[in-house]
């Protein structure tokens, strides 16, 4: 009975709280958030552009390592184990996001990329009542692969080749043939190419190519140099001379601004009778137009509200085909005019652009219903981010019955989509 009822032996350690509170607390969180860092990113699905092979509602998870994490505080990547391919269901930086700081390098200075709180850049020169420091958390997309580098595209309605081989719709993917929409919308959706994706090492010479191209290679060239100062610019020659006063005539506007060269850079607007709208633009205003594809304008007094112009590729096929028809009436006896475009980076301006890095060409599973690459152009590799794995949790609510208020959380065990948690994205 004494030898039970005796101290303990002094000599034995007591247990140290430290050392249980790593073991239980601190080890298990590190180790969450190196897979969250380095192996998987959970993403929503917020519209229904890949309908029906993933539906709004659905949580997914994607695998990070497959294609290179990133390295946290840092702008580099760990290196991939596989690229990109066609029939990848990918998760992606939206290549068109305004927000973007690192758009605007001569004012945001990039800091770190961060697992709890997004990437951080200091801002130089903030505005009353703005901090310096920013939090910024990426737009992120989800699409499917369809084409990489050096392949061929051709999009014709439902019909979609690469190589030459038509490329069937996902298993569960779809296309509403009698679906109807603006013929400048239907252009762009249902007619593109045949063209071919660019490859590293490409030298892209850019009076060579139409405005169409040449407003997806900057697109490129802005994502391929991030932290960059990227612009463009076209001017008019007449003669072999710049000719600054040229003008590009009775350019039609769309109903949706967005296949539109931005209205304010415009010379004059106007109506037409039957109610067609048409503006005129100086060429060295179409230079301003273009180099503010992707980039913010901030709204003076909206602290970071931006207003975004976005000139999408439909909007060089549309100034290409005016300036070709005026080149052609031009009444200036024994004149030759030409087009001129050139991108900057960094200030060294060149009429040839050099890709970097490889390019994909991203669509919906829901192919009409899909703002794609065939809207906003090529996406860059440095953009990619994820391959989708699984749906871990889905649940329906497009009616917008549940939402924060407590008193709608009772009808949420009915609308959970039980039968699609656990199913592997690859079809």
């Amino acid at each position: 009975m004494a030898d039970i009822l005796k101290d303990p032996d002094p000599k034995t350690p007591k247990r140290s709280w430290l050392r249980l509170f790593l073991r239980e607390v601190g080890i298990p969180v590190v180790l969450a958030l190196i897979v969250i860092q380095f192996v998987i990113q959970a993403f929503r699905i917020p519209s229904g552009s890949m309908e029906r092979s993933l539906l709004v509602g659905d949580f997914l998870l994607g695998l990070k390592f497959p294609y290179g994490a990133p390295v946290p505080f840092s702008d580099a990547h760990l290196p991939a184990l596989t690229e990109p391919k066609p029939g990848d269901v990918i998760i992606f930086h939206y290549p068109m996001d305004p927000a973007s700081p690192y758009r605007n390098p001569e004012r945001f200075q990039f800091l770190a990329h961060t697992l709890l709180f997004g990437d951080l850049y200091w801002d130089r020169t903030p505005e009353e009542g703005q901090r310096h420091l920013v939090r910024y958390e990426s737009r992120d997309f989800i699409k499917r692969c369809v084409a990489v580098s050096g392949d061929t595209l051709e999009v014709r309605r439902e019909s979609v080749k690469r190589n030459g081989v038509v490329v069937p719709l996902a298993p569960n993917g779809q296309y509403d043939v009698t679906v109807q929409v603006p013929p400048d919308v239907g252009a762009v959706r249902d007619s593109l190419g045949p063209l071919r994706i660019p490859v590293p090492g490409d030298k892209i010479r850019l009076d060579a190519i139409s405005l169409e191209e040449f407003i997806r290679i900057y697109s490129l060239a802005i994502q391929e140099n991030p932290s960059t100062v990227v612009r463009c610019s076209l001017w008019v020659e007449r003669d072999g001379k710049p000719d600054p006063e040229a003008m590009i005539r009775q350019v039609p506007q769309s109903w949706y601004d967005e296949f539109n060269v931005p209205t304010f850079f415009a010379e004059s607007l106007y109506t037409l009778p039957q109610g067609y709208r048409l503006a005129d633009y100086k060429v060295s205003s179409l230079s301003q137009a273009v180099s503010m594809l992707m980039y913010p304008v901030e709204i003076p007094g909206g602290g970071r509200t931006v207003a975004h112009a976005a000139l999408m590729p439909r909007a060089g096929v549309l100034l290409q085909e005016v300036f070709d028809f005026w080149n052609r009436t031009d009444t200036i006896e024994a004149s030759r005019t030409r087009l001129r475009r050139a991108i900057s980076v960094n200030g060294k301006l060149d009429t040839v652009y050099t890709i970097r890095k490889p390019v994909l060409f991203m669509m919906g599973d829901n192919r009409d219903h899909s703002s794609d690459a065939r809207f906003w152009g090529y996406l860059s590799r440095v953009n990619v981010k994820a391959k989708a794995l699984i749906v871990y949790f889905s649940i329906e609510n497009e009616d917008g019955l549940l939402s924060l208020a407590p008193w709608t959380w009772w009808r949420a065990p009915s609308r959970i989509r039980w039968t699609r948690i656990g199913r592997l994205v690859h079809d």
